[in-house]
């Protein structure tokens, strides 16, 4: 499909970047960007190459109209991989809060500014987002 989005793909990354910290641009081209957050250490007292996060990874595929969205919940284990496996009730809150917090910032970049559209993808297997008051 030819994208007929307002902006490059040079200038969504640019864009994407400055939402903070979870823009993956290394795992990222035209036909997905890949946004990431390793909300939770698991252990603190391991060596920082080892360590394991639990967290959420999200991936926007462009469409004539703006994006779809799917994500994730899971561990980023100490090979740098996401698997996707249940947060544990203690560290949930926080994964969703941070997950809660892009959404909001990309819901703004993307409806509010880049006046697109946002809707989930048919790949989506977690609840659809909304903003949060």
């Amino acid at each position: 499909m030819t994208q007929t989005l307002p902006l490059s793909h040079g200038r969504l990354k640019t864009r994407f970047t400055a939402l903070g910290p979870y823009f993956r641009d290394g795992q990222s081209d035209e036909q997905s960007y890949f946004f990431d957050s390793l909300s939770v250490c698991v252990d603190a007292k391991k060596e920082p190459d080892a360590r394991e996060f639990w967290g959420w990874w999200l991936v926007l595929t462009p469409e004539d109209d703006g994006f779809r969205y799917h994500y994730g919940y899971g561990l980023y284990d100490e090979h740098g991989e996401w698997l996707a496996k249940a947060v544990p009730a203690k560290q949930r809150a926080e994964v969703e809060k941070t997950l809660d917090s892009f959404y909001t910032k990309l819901c703004q970049l993307v409806v509010d500014e880049l006046s697109l559209s946002l809707s989930p993808s048919q790949k989506l297997t977690e609840p659809e987002l909304a903003l949060s008051n």
